[in-house]
């Protein structure tokens, strides 16, 4: 065996081992709106019922897996792309006493910070604004990389009432509980 072959199996070997440093980890700033959906749930009369919002855009994306606290997010989901499910419902909600949809059409997520919590596990901070009106929340995310993209999946309740979603005979969380769950599944590429 010549010595100049040994470099190049020296290479291959610890190639084989997965020793050579892999590649940077991507860093996620595209939404994939047509993958991407948020789903709500709720109370009328004790019935549970659901919905979900068809118009999801990204004013401003940006995670790194390495760098999770450099993360920045701020989505817009167009309350006129509601589906609660039946056609009055959803003719309900544009009104100015439930989503106010003339005067506030979108509802906007901005983060303001991210922690890594372990095991693709994350705590996403920031304010949800709807209806003009803002709360700061926390949010648990799941993070998983799959064929180049991103996902992030998660859950968590908010009081309708904090937002003024509902007013006037409305406002009574006996005819439509207080608490509403949203579920998301968000896709993004790099």
């Amino acid at each position: 065996m010549k010595l100049t072959t040994l470099p190049a199996l020296a290479l291959a070997f610890a190639m084989s081992f997965g020793t050579v440093a892999p590649a940077t980890a991507a860093t996620y700033t595209t939404l994939d709106p047509a993958a991407s959906h948020i789903t709500f749930g709720y109370s009328q009369m004790n019935v549970k019922m659901d919905g979900s919002f068809g118009e999801i855009s990204a004013k401003e994306l940006q995670f790194d897996p390495a760098k999770p606290e450099a993360a920045k997010v701020t989505l817009d989901i167009k309350l006129a792309s509601v589906d609660a499910g039946y056609a009055e419902a959803n003719t309900e909600l544009e009104k100015a006493e439930w989503l106010n949809l003339a005067a506030h059409p979108l509802a906007t997520f901005t983060s303001s910070s991210v922690k890594a919590l372990g095991n693709n596990q994350f705590e996403v901070a920031g304010t949800l604004s709807i209806k003009g009106h803002s709360q700061d929340i926390a949010v648990p995310v799941t993070f998983t990389e799959k064929d180049g993209k991103g996902e992030f999946e998660g859950q968590f309740t908010f009081k309708r009432g904090d937002f003024k979603i509902g007013e006037g005979e409305w406002a009574d969380f006996s005819i439509v509980a207080n608490d509403i769950q949203v579920k998301f599944h968000i896709v993004t590429t790099p």
